[in-house]
């Protein structure tokens, strides 16, 4: 096996493992040196849920009824009597928590942009020891069409807007705190529920109703966080492996470079005269016979000569590196040598170049 070749090997050897180490860097690269789990402590869910019941006047729509639930049809304003509005809160975890809630109910009338308080009920305090925690309160607000209308009629004559379109926004406003093993909830709960006077020609005049149900789910967590050692460790051998095997790969590369066997005189001199080989016939030895010798300075100066004198250039080689190029014209020669090693060197600079390049 030639050195060259075994540069080669050691060349496919570095790239290889370059590769490889790349890929397994890659990787480790993905897998976290830290990672980051999470646990459950306490679990625990609530809802807050309103209900409607509408007490009805004398009608042909509900076949007289006195009373209507909301699953049983629209609430047309005109037979509305009034609506009873009822709300019902639970709270249930996973372990005994020592409980204080507090709540509050407000009721809001908006029409338009205005927006004005028309009722509050007080605050409320429960406490309570458990995993479970309820509660019901039943009619806590009392709608009333007819009272609402005049507070309507009371809007218009101080704003000169007419409108018998209006929202009722009641909302539960519910401060929680439980105390557990795993740790302290302190949570706000406002579930709010809207009951909107519409009127249109397809439904009619009805009442709106929505948010009648609102709930949420939480936990108290702990967190921890997983050093992976092995992780960083490999990370710095395979920076470590990739490094030197992109060194060896360079290096090798450029040994392997500068082992290409050097270009034959014969190549050489063929790419010298490769351009003028037309006007250049080999001797055997060189003319001898002339009274004048004029040495030119470029091979080109040469061709130029032979150009305006329509005369072929006479190459001879000279032992040991001397190739000499001649014209006779009469009694004068015109020569031009140059040594292999020139040659050589003219190449190597050619090379160069056309990297730059």
């Amino acid at each position: 096996m030639t050195n060259r070749s075994k540069i080669k090997f050691v060349i496919i050897f570095f790239t290889l493992l370059t590769l490889i180490s790349l890929v397994f860097l890659y990787s480790l690269l993905s897998t976290p040196v830290e990672e980051k789990l999470t646990h459950s402590l306490y679990s625990y869910h609530y809802q807050g849920i309103y209900n409607c019941t509408a007490s009805l006047k004398p009608n042909i729509v509900y076949n007289n009824k006195s009373s209507l639930e909301l699953k049983e049809g629209p609430y047309y304003r005109r037979v509305i009597d009034r609506i009873d509005v009822s709300f019902s809160f639970f709270f249930e975890g996973d372990m005994p928590a020592n409980f204080t809630l507090k709540y509050k109910i407000n009721e809001y009338i908006q029409i338009g942009d205005w927006k004005k308080q028309i009722n509050e009920y007080p605050q409320q305090i429960i406490e309570h020891t458990g995993n479970n925690l309820s509660f019901a309160i039943d009619n806590i607000l009392t709608i009333n069409p007819e009272a609402l209308q005049q507070l309507l009629s009371r809007f218009s004559q101080d704003t000169g807007f007419s409108t018998n379109q209006y929202k009722l926004n009641i909302t539960t406003a519910i401060y929680i705190e439980a105390e557990t093993s795993a740790g302290k909830i302190e949570e706000i709960f406002m579930p709010n529920l809207g009951i909107e006077s519409k009127s249109s020609m397809s439904e009619g005049e009805i009442f709106l109703i929505t948010g009648l149900e609102h709930a949420r789910t939480g936990d108290i967590e702990d967190t921890e966080i997983i050093y992976h050692a092995e992780v960083a460790q490999q990370r710095y051998l395979l920076y470590a492996v990739s490094a030197s095997s992109l060194f060896g790969l360079i290096i090798s590369s450029w040994q392997f470079i500068k082992s290409r066997p050097p270009i034959s005189e014969e190549r050489l001199l063929e790419d010298f005269i490769g351009p003028y080989e037309e006007l250049i016939v080999e001797a055997a030895e060189e003319q001898t016979k002339t009274t004048t010798t004029i040495s030119v300075k470029t091979f080109e100066d040469l061709v130029k000569v032979a150009d305006s004198l329509e005369k072929p250039i006479i190459y001879t080689y000279k032992h040991p590196e001397t190739h000499i190029f001649s014209i006779i014209d009469g009694l004068t020669k015109y020569r031009f040598t140059i040594k292999t090693t020139t040659l050589r060197g003219s190449e190597a600079t050619t090379e160069e170049e056309d990297e730059d390049e």
